[in-house]
């Protein structure tokens, strides 16, 4: 009872923070560093046997792969390298990237000191897009709202890119080759460049990323009518929203139109079954992927990851262009999501929640020293 109580006065008082603080819907500052968290839990790797698809709007993995009994089918519809070259250059020609920009400063070395993958997972590199010209005015941006990433955000997944190239270049058995993103252009904007840009470190000495294509359960939050107003003038509403989805009432629409705590939270558990089971299905020998989501939608996803306080999570920095890796289980081992669920942070309130998630470990969140020196 006591630690039910305490869990309740850190939620009562983040809360609290979060109303005095600044808004957390857009670009913050850079500079911050990793949260690195690592775990401790082991389990014993079995083989898969099989390859469920879910949620694959575009395109497929193949998974013809006779190791270990996994069926997959050839690589279907995937973007060429001379494809994602040229969308790689229309992103560029929509404004005027400098050629002489200095990108020597990021430390593209930043995920070489992952600790090891947690036996029976796959990893999966869960990024932010780069900036749009909404995120530097500051306007609400959910899943209405669809602009392109900027001059800013260009460099941002090219830095990215460089880091994800780094690591395939040192470690080709837990790095990503393939790119997921949501439906909005500019998670798909952003995956296009950091592919590019991996490849261009690669120079072709091994695998090159490939885009996978649109996973729907990475979009961004619903704002409702809240999206595309200045974030001052829906600051307090969506200050409610999280508050009373934060104790519980996960049925309150954002912005009156927009998603529910609910839709968000199973949306984020259909993302991470999905990714894993693609990643798990790869030719990696462990399997990994990358995915380009979104703020707001991330911030959530990795407080199911964590068992976390969501009271808590809508306080942490995911910045633009910045990556955060979670290992998921698939094993078999599964925990369930419930009003009991530390998201909720030990308030009593009644709903009726009940999700079968993977287990899930939180390796490190808001990795941006790629980003290192940057001007935003």
């Amino acid at each position: 009872r006591q630690s039910t109580t305490m869990a309740a006065v850190t939620t009562t008082w983040c809360l609290l923070l979060y109303c005095l603080t600044s808004s957390v819907f857009t670009a913050e500052a850079f500079g911050v560093r990793s949260t690195v968290i690592a775990s401790e839990r082991s389990c014993t790797r079995v083989h898969l046997n099989s390859y469920e698809e879910q949620d694959i709007d575009q395109y497929e993995v193949d998974c013809n792969l006779k190791k270990h009994g996994v069926q997959r089918r050839s690589f279907l519809e995937a973007v060429s390298l001379t494809g994602l070259t040229a969308l790689t250059a229309q992103s560029a020609q929509a404004f005027e990237v400098d050629p002489n920009r200095d990108i020597s400063t990021g430390n593209f070395d930043c995920l070489l000191d992952l600790p090891p993958m947690t036996p029976g997972c796959v990893r999966l590199y869960l990024c932010r897009h780069g900036q749009t010209e909404n995120n530097r005015l500051r306007k609400m941006q959910g899943a209405r709202v669809d602009p392109e990433i900027n001059k800013n955000g260009y460099e941002q997944a090219e830095r990215l890119g460089m880091a994800v190239g780094k690591l395939i270049e040192s470690d080709t058995i837990h790095a990503p080759t393939l790119v997921a993103h949501s439906k909005l252009l500019r998670a798909k904007e952003t995956s296009a460049v950091l592919a590019d840009a991996a490849n261009s470190v690669l120079k072709g000495k091994q695998e090159p990323v490939h885009l996978y294509g649109e996973v729907s359960s990475l979009g961004e939050v619903d704002f409702g009518d809240l999206d595309g107003k200045d974030v001052n003038s829906a600051k307090s509403v969506m200050m409610s929203t999280f508050a009373s989805w934060a104790t519980g009432d996960i049925d309150r629409r954002a912005g009156g139109e927009g998603d529910s705590g609910r839709e968000v939270l199973e949306r984020g558990v259909k993302a991470l079954e999905t990714l894993s089971q693609v990643a798990a299905a790869s030719s990696t020998p462990q399997g990994s992927m990358l995915a380009v989501s979104h703020s707001t939608y991330l911030r959530i996803l990795l407080a199911l990851v964590a068992d976390a306080p969501l009271a808590e999570s809508v306080l942490w920095k995911i910045n633009n262009g910045s990556v955060n890796v979670v290992d998921v289980n698939v094993e078999g081992k599964q925990r369930l999501v419930s009003t009991k669920s530390g998201i909720f942070g030990g308030l009593k309130r009644s709903n009726d929640l009940q999700l079968t998630m993977p287990e899930c470990h939180l390796i490190r969140r808001n990795e941006v020293r790629h980003l290192d020196g940057m001007q935003v």
